[in-house]
């Protein structure tokens, strides 16, 4: 590894800095990958003499073993960010039979060599800094209408593929990224049709890892994993750039193994205006090898190059940082497959698989975030929240030990401290989240669910209209705006967001369900209950399922089929949720249920629903907030959960 020495370097019109880590041309930063920067560094500071190929193998891979293509190919890298190439050698000579000699004349510079660097000679640096092979070189120049992921991948990748999982964005560094910044979205790699559910995993895990160093780039945006996986099975162009608003390149790969085990990754970069292939390269690596490991940082690295976009400040540290472990890695991977099956189960093997790989590796911060995100969904939808939140506040908080300026870990823990109505910790957190990085999504939804809580529409619609922007086919958003919405009363608005989730959700029965609520509170109680029964069937009669339709049978004047339906519900012996189970007592209309569902939302009190958030606004307890009998009930209740009107008049100011 190239080490920190206090000075730094000219090549011409270059200055090569390692204490910084990052090449210049002139004022404008040239964006190389970690290890091409590595090796560069090392023939620099040994320019004296010809550097042997196990020299360099032993000085920058750490003596494993690496192949003589791996090591040419970064050095045709580190050629061409110096704008050389392999025919004139005029930077980096190959001596056959013997390696590597740094010959261009170099010039030692100070600890601080900004004020000697030279202007660069044109702004075009940045079209040969770093760049990948030619479209013509990597495959055809027009891109494939239809585009198809079918690759072939070996079992030697349930090794680690990790580049920077676990580790935080750099965002505190970084300057502020132009507005017409290129916008990139990664789809799923793809396997062979003989491929093992193994292998599918990994290659997902590869997919995350890509777009997780792509969004360390603050030069680039880069769509999130949400969005990205909604694309699983393919799409069109035309479909890409209708539901994710301004994407123009869409980054695809193709991973194959040859007989003698060694992997092939063929990333290809596609701008989708033009219909062209801009850039494409081909990772030849074996699976026991770092460069396999660090292939994906070195993909986002050759993106942001093909785009002409520098890599600035501590990015490049980032990219080059490893997250784990290998034995941490498989759980890990494992329960991100798991967490995207979305039901009770697969929810409660995911936090299972990620504890395993916090056992291996008590480091590893993304399977902190991870287990804490599937245990907020499982409280949500499935369990009491009161048992679980103190352990999605334990996994945050153990990244947040380890790695203080974590925005995704405040965002995180800023939405749920929303729902369990910590508001004033949540509003700090949130806010924390969105100074460290504006790019979350979650931290918008986190504040549209603060502000539906103290009834503020407008509020409300901005922070949906940008968590939308930023991820807009996250599913736990789809869902949840929704609700943030209809509660403030904007169902107009909640029916269009709803009509467009079901679409792009058709399978999420929970998107459903909230759609059939906003149908019947906007009247139309025919049109709710077939979402709700179709809800319900989705998600396999689950017990908070069948409780909302118990709710659109009763506003539907078919109260008969109320109580069966929260029979059905209680019997599977799971958590039901006191608070929505008020509401169907609620549309019963007689005093006794009245009676039973007040006390029904101060079990849910007990019990730290996060429906309660909705205790001020929501527009199904109106009957109870005006009921004589139950106000003083109902205004404790508001008090114990912090929404009563002096707390929210403190809150707004």
């Amino acid at each position: 590894m190239a080490a920190a020495n206090g000075s730094a370097y000219r090549v011409g019109t270059f200055v090569v800095d390692p204490d910084r880590y990052r090449l210049l041309n002139g004022d404008v930063a040239v964006a190389v990958e970690p290890k091409v920067f590595d090796l560069l560094v090392h023939l620099i500071r040994h320019r004296d003499r010809v550097l042997t190929r196990e020299e360099l193998f032993e000085a920058i891979w750490e003596g494993r073993p690496v192949s003589d293509a791996t090591l040419s190919n970064h050095v045709k890298n580190a050629r061409r960010a110096l704008g050389d190439n392999g025919e004139l050698q005029e930077t980096i000579q190959t001596i056959r039979g013997r390696g590597y000699r740094f010959v261009a004349p170099v010039e030692e510079l100070g600890a601080d060599p900004s004020a000697a660097a030279p202007a660069a000679s044109a702004p075009a640096a940045l079209a040969t800094a770093a760049s990948a092979p030619s479209p013509t070189a990597a495959g055809p120049g027009r891109a494939l209408r239809g585009w198809r992921l079918a690759v072939g991948l070996t079992v030697a990748i349930l090794l680690p593929l990790g580049a920077v999982l676990g580790y935080r964005a750099v965002v505190a560094s970084r300057v502020q990224a132009p507005a017409d910044r290129p916008y990139v979205l990664v789809v799923p790699f793809g396997v062979s049709d003989n491929a093992t559910a193994d292998h599918r995993t990994f290659a997902d895990q590869l997919t995350r890892e890509v777009i997780a160093n792509l969004r360390k780039i603050s030069g680039l945006r880069t769509a999130p994993v949400a969005t990205a996986f909604h694309f699983r099975t393919g799409a069109s162009p035309e479909h890409v750039m209708e539901n994710v608003p301004g994407v123009r390149f869409l980054l695809t790969g193709d991973v194959s193994v040859a007989p003698d085990g060694t992997l092939s990754i063929a990333p290809r970069l596609t701008d989708l205006r033009e219909d062209l292939d801009v850039w494409g390269s081909a990772f030849r690596v074996r699976a026991d090898e770092r460069d396999f490991f660090e292939t994906p940082a070195e993909i986002a690295s050759a993106v942001a190059a093909a785009l002409k976009v520098a890599i600035v400040g501590d990015e490049q540290r980032a990219l080059a940082a490893l997250p784990t472990i290998p034995a941490a890695y498989g759980p890990y991977a494992a329960g991100w497959r798991e967490m995207e099956l979305f039901t009770h189960q697969s929810l409660q093997r995911a936090v299972a698989s990620f504890d395993e790989a916090i056992a291996q590796d008590p480091k590893f911060l993304a399977a902190y975030r991870a287990r804490s995100d599937a245990l907020r969904i499982i409280f949500t939808y499935f369990e009491e929240p009161r048992k679980l939140m103190p352990a999605v506040e334990e996994s945050l908080r153990a990244v947040l030990a380890r790695d203080p300026g974590n925005a995704e870990a405040f965002s995180s823990l800023g939405l749920t401290q929303v729902m369990a109505w910590d508001w004033r910790k949540a509003w700090d957190n949130l806010n924390r989240a969105r100074s460290l990085d504006r790019s979350l999504a979650q931290t918008e939804l986190g504040f549209a669910l603060y502000y539906a809580a103290l009834g503020e529409r407008g509020k409300v619609l901005a922070s949906v209209a940008r968590a939308d922007e930023l991820d807009p086919l996250n599913t736990e958003l789809a869902d949840w705006g929704n609700w943030a919405l209809f509660m403030v009363g904007e169902l107009e608005a909640a029916r269009t967001w709803a009509q467009r989730q079901m679409r792009e959700h058709p399978d999420n029965g929970f998107v459903f369900c909230g759609a059939g609520i906003g149908e019947y509170l906007s009247g139309n109680t025919a049109e709710g209950v077939a979402l709700l029964e179709r809800g319900v069937e989705l998600t396999d009669r689950a017990p908070v399922a069948l409780i909302m339709l118990a709710q659109g049978y009763g506003y539907a004047g078919r109260t008969e089929q109320v109580r069966p339906l929260l029979a059905e519900a209680e019997a599977a012996r799971v958590y039901m949720c006191p608070y929505e189970t008020a509401v169907a007592y609620l549309t019963l209309g007689d005093d006794a249920s009245r009676a039973h569902a007040m006390a029904l939302l101060e079990d849910a009190a007990e019990k730290r629903s996060n429906c309660l958030i909705f205790l001020r606004v929501d527009p199904r307890l109106a009957v109870l907030r005006e009921d004589p009998r139950f106000a003083a009930r109902m205004a404790a209740l508001k008090k114990r959960v912090g929404l009563d009107d002096a707390a929210v008049q403190a809150y707004r100011k």
